[in-house]
């Protein structure tokens, strides 16, 4: 996995756990394990990186099905982690992100419309020889108990897991396996019920972890596709001080944005969004990133939610109070997208979002707008175009 600076974020597989929780609270990357035979399936992931000078921090949370007891996370990372690199996070950080990125309607009385190489190993410390898989570290943080493995090959991982209690979903050792020749370490994760029960926590909470600069930042969501059940949805949130982020090794893309929409998609604007993106990805013909939000924290316009203050930026994992934050959206399938995503950093702090203005019917037919939506590059590259009719027939009265 190519170093991936934050590395936890990568392998999306997020089960939501049992929870009174009207909204998912966000999942990690990495793939689940769970005992005896509890269900394994995620469709959607979030994970939020703060990138500073000299630390990428991650920041995963869990929308995990099933008991606690029978919650397990396994991913990769790119060094060995200690306690202290270890923490667990509010997830009301993750709500905040959503609202505040999220694509908007709008209505309006009158309508108008650098990424580093490689990781420096050299600290990282030489498993002893031996053992197929070996425990580097345990301890515990908050409700959760955490052990580093390293692993020489696949298969004994996979036995490892099964010896010590967990059902490992099906051909886990081939999702493994690239992680392991690259020389990754594993983060596994259960939850220690006594310390929940003390704390008072319901839901499975948010876990950060950081590591030093040194390699590319990566996402790697393939460990993902053990559990993955049709389509999977990946959120990225992507915190700098120098501006938008963006993938490397997959074609990127902006929201299709700032067009009137039809007053009847208000109530429905979750299914319209999701048949916009659709469109989008499929308009394109290629394995894309989409953008859809790019803007500093502390504004907004129009703000669909407060900005985020500089207590919670910090607690992201930036050293000051404010950042440049770009959120992607990703979808696949066990047979789409078959590398990790690597990110780019850049200086580009033009702002960007998905923002929809409801329009009567009526003028919105005579309305002289474009009838079709451009998909664009960042820079402004016109990729294709497809027509709106086909996204507003299903709403027309």
């Amino acid at each position: 996995m190519a170093k991936i600076s934050r590395s936890l974020v990568g392998a999306a597989l997020f089960l939501a756990l049992l929870s009174f929780q009207a909204k998912a609270v966000l999942a990690f990357c990495g793939f689940f394990v769970a005992k005896v035979d509890a269900e394994m399936f995620n469709n959607r992931s979030e994970v939020a990186i703060a990138r500073t000078d000299n630390r990428t921090t991650y920041n995963l949370a869990f929308n995990y099905k099933g008991a606690p007891k029978d919650f397990a996370l396994v991913l990769p990372v790119p060094v060995v982690l200690k306690k202290e690199d270890v923490k667990v996070i509010d997830a009301q950080l993750f709500e905040r992100l959503d609202d505040f990125s999220a694509p908007r309607l709008v209505r309006y009385d009158d309508t108008y419309l650098e990424g580093d190489t490689s990781v420096n190993r050299s600290a990282q410390p030489a498993p002893a020889g031996g053992a197929p898989v070996q425990v580097l570290e345990r301890f515990t943080v908050g409700e959760y108990d955490v052990v580093i493995l390293s692993a020489d090959e696949s298969t004994a991982l996979e036995t490892w897991l099964r010896e010590n209690d967990y059902k490992t979903p099906r051909g886990a050792a081939r999702y493994l396996r690239p992680y392991i020749d690259a020389g990754m370490y594993f983060f596994v994760v259960r939850v220690n019920l006594e310390e929940q029960e003390k704390l008072g926590f319901q839901n499975l909470r948010p876990l950060q972890f950081g590591v030093p600069n040194g390699g590319e930042i990566m996402l790697p969501f393939q460990m993902g596709k053990i559990n993955a059940e049709d389509k999977q949805s990946v959120i990225i949130y992507f915190l700098t001080a120098q501006g938008r982020v963006e993938a490397k090794n997959y074609t990127n893309v902006m929201i299709p944005s700032n067009f009137n929409v039809p007053e009847e998609i208000e109530p429905r604007f979750g299914e319209f969004y999701q048949d916009l993106l659709a469109a989008t990805i499929k308009a394109t013909g290629r394995e894309t990133v989409v953008t859809e939000y790019a803007w500093d924290t502390g504004s907004c316009d129009p703000c669909s939610t407060q900005p985020l203050n500089g207590s919670e930026v910090r607690a992201l994992g930036m050293n000051q109070d404010s950042a440049f934050i770009t959120r992607m959206h990703l979808q696949y399938t066990k047979n789409t997208y078959n590398q990790d995503l690597v990110f780019r950093l850049t200086r580009d702090t033009r702002t960007y979002q998905g923002r929809y203005i409801l329009t009567p019917n009526s003028e919105l037919v005579s309305a002289e707008a474009p009838n079709t939506a451009e998909v664009r590059a960042p820079y402004g590259k016109l990729l294709s175009a497809f027509p709106l009719e086909n996204l507003f027939t299903k709403y027309n009265p």
